[in-house]
């Protein structure tokens, strides 16, 4: 996050870890009178994971340049680091629930390490709509959270909190309306491979470009680490190598000072001209009219 506050400098950072010993929650609308100005009504990133339930719908939220409709029952999961805005409407009922990465990631375990992917990082869109009976059992498990929540400091808090986040994301899994629930499986070497490939882009996509330094980290030949992709994804090693760089361009051109050079040497180009040149293959645009663009419509 230190390294985001100095790249970023035209939005809000929200960066306090979410108090409650790793889990805050807080209902709507009461949260956009608790949070007014940054997280209600601009543009923010986290360094935790947010989970945003609107048990009401109407409007649209803003992820990383998408807008998204807001449906009854739609749930939105929101990774550290994703920018995000809720629209000006302030009216719905649900839940924002943050927790913190740590608690997360231990909450998970490898058995449903594909939840974690397919919740908050997947290539599709950042929410699932849930049906109303599920609703009723996420409310019991959202209840109970909030009872836990203030229990710090007695006997295996973390560990009763652990368990009903993992019990909440198992749920609404199971609950997506409409959608097929991803078919990774933590026992099979390709899709482990998989969801270690996105986890290194995700760690080294400014310094390494390549599908070959990938499959080398991985200790696999580019070749099977192509066929494992393919297992999982719609997208190509590469798609999603050069994907997760150009979504961090635009970030940088819409919510940063920096030259068009500083941002593509900040993402691994040496050559100016050739993050251009891959910044319009990818886009249609140039960087230059894309921060352009962007400021003119005062888009989000």
């Amino acid at each position: 996050m230190e390294q985001l506050k100095s790249i970023y400098s035209l939005y809000d950072m929200v960066c306090e870890a979410p108090a409650g010993g790793g889990v805050e929650l807080v209902e709507m609308p009461a949260f956009f009178d608790e949070k007014k100005g940054i997280e209600a009504d601009y543009a923010h990133v986290h360094n935790f994971y947010e989970i945003v339930w609107f048990k009401t719908g109407g409007g649209v939220h803003y992820v990383d340049f998408n807008e998204y409709p807001v449906l009854p029952n739609t749930i939105f999961f929101i990774s550290p680091g994703q920018v995000h805005t809720f629209d000006k409407k302030h009216d719905h009922c649900g839940y924002v629930m943050k927790v913190c990465a740590d608690l997360l990631n231990d909450t998970i375990g490898e058995d449903v390490a594909y939840l974690q992917y397919d919740l908050f990082n997947a290539d599709s869109v950042p929410f699932h709509c849930i049906t109303h009976d599920d609703a009723a059992h996420l409310d019991l498990i959202i209840n109970a959270l909030r009872d836990e929540s203030q229990q710090r400091g007695r006997l295996g808090h973390k560990e009763y909190l652990r368990s009903l986040i993992r019990l909440l994301i198992i749920r609404i899994e199971r609950g997506r309306s409409g959608m097929e629930a991803q078919a990774l499986n933590h026992t099979k070497p390709s899709h482990r491979t998989f969801l270690a490939f996105r986890r290194e882009v995700e760690r080294n996509f400014r310094q390494l470009h390549t599908v070959k330094e990938y499959a080398s980290l991985l200790g696999v030949s580019t070749k099977t680490l192509t066929n494992y992709v393919a297992e999982c994804s719609p997208l190509s090693p590469l798609e999603i190598i050069n994907g997760r760089i150009v979504l961090e361009a635009k970030r940088m051109l819409r919510y940063s000072d920096f030259m068009v050079k500083e941002i593509g040497y900040n993402l691994g180009f040496d050559d100016a001209s050739y993050f251009v040149k891959f910044f319009k293959r990818r886009t249609g645009m140039l960087p230059a009219d894309f921060r352009t663009e962007y400021i003119k419509e005062g888009a989000r």
